[in-house]
């Protein structure tokens, strides 16, 4: 049974990301917007979005664990995360390779997938993440807490500068690592969220502090990392059912994986034919980046081989019914 709370945040996390690709990590992509509240919104999340999104992975893996089958865990998890990767990911830089407009083209292809394609980073570093549970869980590490909380704080004292290479995803490995041990310790030790209005406020408090206190914190390092954390225990104590959030929420994996698609597409579209303020344009390509990615959903679960090669899920077998003698 899906867990409501869950599937609202998984939403908020694919709004923030979505929003966070239309609009451009700087300047020099995406709505190349250099100033004003959308840029100002837009880095603000930096310590929210992945952390949001890898904490709640490790929650949803928390209430369906290993249980002794490695293989099989490890086979589920390099088909659900690898192959659409390899399969999207190679489809996606060949794209960029040759459709005008749009941003970082790939210069060495034999590197391909080595150093992970844009956002692809995420499932590939979440893959070894994966891996890491392996022994933690056949070894019961992860249920005990001291031995938890040690492993998140040796991850985040990793953080530290963040000196690592981008090959295999191995810099995202770190860096995802203690938001989904968080995770997992909230369903396990059943850590309680604070109630409603201290995690609003906490969640402001922290969001304000960033804004007028700091000319900005890069989320990948250790405070990046402390905030993330303590920005996703705050969210989650605001207790959000929101059902077209939740909606939005139950795709977080396809909209992850196709929004980019969308949203280039939107924005070429848009310039070519309209001059329109930052808002629309906005609204626009986060409108195609959430929803395009649901139709692709739907499209690929009645394509030949859809569901495997871009959403990493099973086929299903189809049954034949055999009429009595």
């Amino acid at each position: 049974m899906r867990d409501i709370r869950i599937d609202t945040l998984r939403g908020l996390a694919c709004i923030f990301l979505v929003g966070y690709h239309v609009i451009g990590n700087n300047p020099s992509n995406g709505l190349h917007i250099e100033s004003g509240y959308l840029r100002e919104i837009n880095d603000l999340l930096e310590t929210v979005r992945m952390p949001l999104f890898t904490f709640l992975s490790g929650m949803v893996y928390a209430y369906r664990p290993l249980s002794g089958n490695w293989p099989k865990f490890l086979k589920g998890k390099a088909r659900r995360l690898l192959i659409p990767m390899l399969v999207v990911g190679t489809l996606f830089a060949i794209i960029q390779a040759l459709v005008p407009g749009t941003n970082n083209k790939i210069d060495n292809w034999w590197l391909l997938h080595i150093y992970p394609v844009q956002h692809f980073w995420f499932v590939e570093a979440l893959f070894w993440v994966f891996i890491l549970i392996i022994p933690l869980e056949l070894n019961r590490l992860l249920n005990n807490k001291l031995i938890t909380s040690l492993i998140i704080a040796a991850f985040l004292a990793l953080a530290v500068g963040q000196p690592y290479t981008k090959l295999l995803a191995f810099k995202g490995f770190i860096y995802l690592t203690p938001f989904f041990l968080f995770g997992v310790s909230m369903v396990r030790f059943k850590i309680s969220p604070l109630p409603i209005l201290p995690s609003v406020i906490g969640f402001i408090g922290i969001m304000a502090s960033i804004y007028f206190l700091t000319d900005g914190v890069y989320g990948r390092s250790l405070l990046g990392c402390v905030i993330g954390i303590f920005s996703c225990y705050f969210l989650l104590g605001w207790k959000l059912e929101i059902n077209w959030l939740a909606r939005i929420g139950i795709y977080s994996y396809s909209i992850y994986i196709f929004h980019v698609f969308f949203i280039a597409a939107s924005r070429i579209v848009i310039n070519k034919l309209f001059t329109v303020p930052d808002e629309v344009n906005f609204v626009i390509g986060l409108l195609f980046g959430v929803i395009g990615p649901i139709c692709v959903y739907f499209f690929a679960k009645h394509m030949p081989f859809g569901r495997l090669l871009l959403l990493g899920e099973r086929e299903r077998k189809k049954t034949i019914k055999q009429e009595g003698a």
